[in-house]
């Protein structure tokens, strides 16, 4: 365990929890100019920014820990800290930006490729189309309300980062945390039956929650 390097990342990583929110605000203001109206309230939840930041810290300095190769390391903090932002932004405007998924889509590939080579991306390409074939008829059954097409790009881009079999931890991790919120939701009386909520949050759950473990 090389510890300069955990310190190395804990340290990058608070700062850039810290960031979050102002980046997080950022994206949310371009976005709104973008596509909606400018009285949208852009403000983040300070607790919420104290938790992204405090996650955002703990998932560095374990990737700084488990990693051993710096670009790798770098590479899967970066994509935590992108993940965060992601779900950050759809708990706020229900909304997914191209840009931070083909972020996220670039850092893992690279991940991929340096890690399993160029020949793991044809059975990742192939566990793209299924989980985005998969999400399309899920949007059909339950609505696109619940399910839109950010939430079907986003899938299909983790289907692709992660490729088979990890991808089923990711699934697994995502209907667990979705299963407990829903559930939690109903009996606390805060979500009922045709409740809305942000999807992404839980893709990113499942994703991270899958890099912590293969890593």
């Amino acid at each position: 365990m090389n510890i300069l390097m955990i310190v190395i990342f804990s340290i990058f990583g608070i700062f850039l929890g810290i960031a979050i929110r102002p980046i997080s605000k950022a994206m949310i203001r371009y976005k709104i100019r973008q596509k909606m109206c400018e009285n949208l309230n852009c403000d983040i939840n300070k607790k919420f920014h104290v938790f992204a930041a405090i996650l955002n810290g703990f998932l560095w300095a374990y990737a700084g820990s488990r990693i051993e190769n710096f670009l790798i390391a770098l590479l899967v903090a970066i994509l935590f800290t992108v993940a965060i932002i992601i779900s950050v932004i759809d708990i706020k405007i229900r909304l997914i930006p191209n840009e931070l998924v083909l972020l996220i889509l670039f850092l893992g590939v690279v991940f991929q490729v340096l890690c399993f080579g160029w020949q793991a991306q044809i059975h990742a390409l192939l566990c793209m189309v299924t989980v985005g074939f998969i999400f399309i008829i899920t949007a059909k059954f339950v609505g696109f309300e619940q399910v839109g097409a950010g939430d079907i790009k986003l899938a299909a881009t983790i289907g692709l980062i992660l490729g088979y079999p990890n991808i089923m931890i990711a699934v697994m991790g995502m209907c667990v945390t979705l299963l407990v919120f829903c559930v939690g939701g109903l009996l606390i009386k805060k979500l009922v039956k045709n409740s809305t909520f942000p999807f992404a949050p839980f893709i990113m759950f499942g994703t991270i929650f899958t890099y912590v473990s293969i890593i």
